[in-house]
């Protein structure tokens, strides 16, 4: 079978808490459309997990996913570090520490960082709409260790109509991001958009 490996690493939004499938399954499902190849999804993410919570799952199972050979690694994490009050010098070591991980992990340091989505104005508690501020912060740090680690970042385009509750994906968002993702995928195999093929 001709295929390749698609590894999304996160929390509940990259879970898909709020819908059945989430981003990365959509994206496989996308790429396995455009190209003469399937697509091996691995969504590992769990609701709730921090970015230190993602770290110290991925430790024991770190020999396993790199057996997968992961063309592409993704990850998109740090909403539930804002919501318990995470200081951003160390979410920098935290996030930094996962880099290192999944830069271990990918075929050619293959990873792609996306930025953590905004809250909408709609937020449930015990989010709350004033929290964009650490999000951009957080976002910014993201940015930055992008840059010093030669990596890419993917700042996805959101809707309001995108959202469950302000923070989760509902079927439609997932649908957006997984589009965006499987479009930065495609690009970057130099296929320009979805139309070339």
């Amino acid at each position: 079978m001709n295929w390749e490996t698609l590894l999304a690493f996160g929390d509940s939004i990259t879970y898909g808490a709020r819908s059945y499938l989430g981003y990365p399954e959509i994206c496989g499902d996308i790429l396995g459309g455009k190209l003469d190849k399937k697509w091996h999804v691995i969504n590992h993410a769990t609701n709730g997990y921090t970015t230190m919570d993602l770290i110290r799952s991925i430790n024991p199972i770190l020999d396993n996913y790199k057996n997968s050979y992961p063309s592409i690694i993704t990850v998109m994490i740090g909403t539930n570090d804002i919501k318990t009050h995470v200081c951003i010098n160390d979410f920098r070591i935290a996030y930094n520490q996962l880099i290192i991980k999944l830069k271990l992990l990918s075929i050619g340091e293959n990873v792609l960082l996306l930025k953590i989505p905004r809250f909408t104005q709609k937020v449930f508690y015990p989010y709350n709409y004033s929290m964009n501020e650490q999000i951009n912060e957080f976002n910014s740090c993201i940015e930055q260790l992008a840059i010093e680690n030669n990596l890419r970042c993917l700042d996805c385009k959101l809707a309001d109509d995108d959202f469950f509750d302000g923070v989760h994906l509902n079927s439609k968002g997932c649908h957006t991001v997984a589009h965006q993702l499987s479009s930065f995928i495609l690009k970057d195999k130099g296929i320009e958009n979805s139309s070339d093929l």
